[in-house]
């Protein structure tokens, strides 16, 4: 088989992501406990991410929830700012950049899109993407790869999906999608993964 095509998941692939960090942030303006936060949010998100609720929505309801007291755009950049770059995928990327066509396929939000696309430019070396905020599905869900597959104009079986979520992979799989089930710590086993498929780096 020649792979035609790589599709890559967002975090803990390209970027870690740390929420711990919004909830020390906000937590001296809210009148929710600290520990209590993530539970109180989490339906929220769920929304957002799902692209059931727009920005200005997430912050309004969110505040609301967690008694959120302070300025808003204090908010807003505590709920971005989680990130960090995973070096060696966007190592990977800017070599593999030109040789196959590069796609994202992720679990995100317009707050969080917003923030990534702006700040690393690894994500201009991608030919297309499929946010899950912005068709209303989700990873695993089957319909979201049948979408990205679809949008991307891409052959499954020449299409390689990296993921970190072992759900993930398997919703990818049953849509007959090659994949990779990658780990930062054993980064290794994704050049060794993509060798197999012929494509062989430098």
């Amino acid at each position: 088989m020649r792979l035609e095509a790589i599709i890559f998941d967002i975090g803990n692939v390209l970027l870690h992501f740390d929420f711990d960090r919004t909830m020390r942030r906000i937590a001296p303006y809210c009148e929710a406990e600290e520990v209590l936060i993530p539970g109180l949010l989490e339906p929220l998100k769920q929304a957002f991410e799902s692209g059931r609720v727009s920005n200005d929505v997430f912050v309004e309801e969110a505040c609301g929830l967690i008694g959120f007291e302070g300025d808003r755009g204090e908010l807003v950049a505590a709920w971005q700012e989680i990130f960090d770059p995973v070096e060696e995928t966007h190592a990977l990327v800017r070599q593999l950049s030109g040789r196959l066509p590069l796609y994202l396929l992720s679990n995100t939000n317009g707050l969080h899109a917003e923030y990534f696309l702006r700040e690393y430019t690894v994500f201009e070396k991608f030919q297309g993407a499929v946010y899950s905020h912005e068709v209303g599905l989700m990873k695993p869900d089957a319909e979201i790869y049948r979408h990205a597959v679809s949008q991307f104009g891409v052959n499954p079986d020449q299409t390689l999906f990296i993921d970190d979520l072992a759900a993930n992979i398997e919703g990818a799989r049953a849509e007959g999608l090659h994949t990779h089930h990658y780990k930062a710590s054993a980064h290794s086993e994704l050049i060794r993964t993509l060798a197999r498929y012929g494509v062989h780096l430098t």
